[in-house]
């Protein structure tokens, strides 16, 4: 018989998890790194903040840089595992990786937190489809094949606004609270043909939703809303370090910076 734990058999874990949380790096300090006159200094302001050590420093290419940040990704599975006292709370974990097995796991979720979470990530998942598909004028049968379920957001809606200006789809993701993604995406799109600002405001949406984590005492939440936070903020030591080494322009880097957890 599954045993159901209480979130205050999570004392020791959460009490774990708030350590490591001041070890993430805050946003402003990406912004320090990207604007630092070498890479090495941009290296050093990131190993000090997020407390990555020497490996890290020694990272000269792109490629040994991914060799450390992977890792540091490994780390923080094996410790979200011994941390999770409920194996399907780490299979929601690890499955973020992979949208396409998320659907199987909700019909078994019981946590809310982790549930909308999911729910949210399918929506924005679909709605990048959707809004993909839209501009690159593919058939539905682009949108059939591609769509993930499980979301709010039913298939029926995105198959209803196939032929509504993609403006205008805004006033109908009002109730979703995914308005602003939208409009802000949208706009970016059709002046500069990029997906990049949706990108972003998708990430910052679903970042704003996990810091509610921090207001629950005892419990899987914060253990999960860290896990994603690290990996996220994985991404975006990736994203300047190794924009910083290739030379990319700081502009260009700038504008795909996503909020953080701190």
């Amino acid at each position: 018989m599954k045993r159901h734990h209480s979130p205050l058999d999570y004392a020791f874990a959460v009490g774990r998890i708030r350590a490591l949380e001041n070890y993430l790096i805050p946003m402003q300090v990406f912004r320090e790194a990207l604007s630092a006159e070498t890479t090495e200094r941009a290296l050093e302001i990131i190993s000090d903040a997020g407390k990555y050590g020497e490996e890290l420093l020694s990272a000269k290419t792109p490629e040994a840089l991914d060799r450390v940040l992977k890792k540091e990704r490994m780390a923080l599975d094996f410790t979200l595992q011994e941390l999770f006292l409920e194996k399907e709370h780490f299979a929601v974990y690890r499955a973020m990786d992979s949208l396409r097995q998320v659907p199987d796991l909700l019909s078994s979720l019981e946590n809310p937190f982790l549930k909308e979470y999911l729910q949210k990530k399918i929506d924005l998942a679909n709605l990048k489809i959707f809004l993909r598909g839209r501009y690159l004028e593919q058939s539905v049968s682009y949108l059939e094949e591609n769509f993930i379920a499980g979301g709010k957001l039913e298939k029926k809606f995105f198959l209803e606004h196939l032929e509504t200006p993609l403006e205008e789809v805004a006033s109908a993701l009002r109730t979703y609270s995914y308005a602003e993604v939208w409009k802000a995406g949208v706009s970016f799109l059709l002046s500069r043909e990029s997906f990049v600002v949706f990108e972003r405001e998708t990430e910052n949406l679903l970042m704003n939703f996990l810091k509610v984590a921090k207001q629950i005492t005892f419990g899987p939440e914060p253990l999960f809303a860290y896990g994603q936070a690290k990996k996220q903020e994985l991404k975006m030591v990736r994203l300047v370090l190794a924009g910083k080494m290739l030379a990319v322009p700081e502009t260009l880097v700038k504008e795909r910076i996503t909020q953080t957890y701190v």
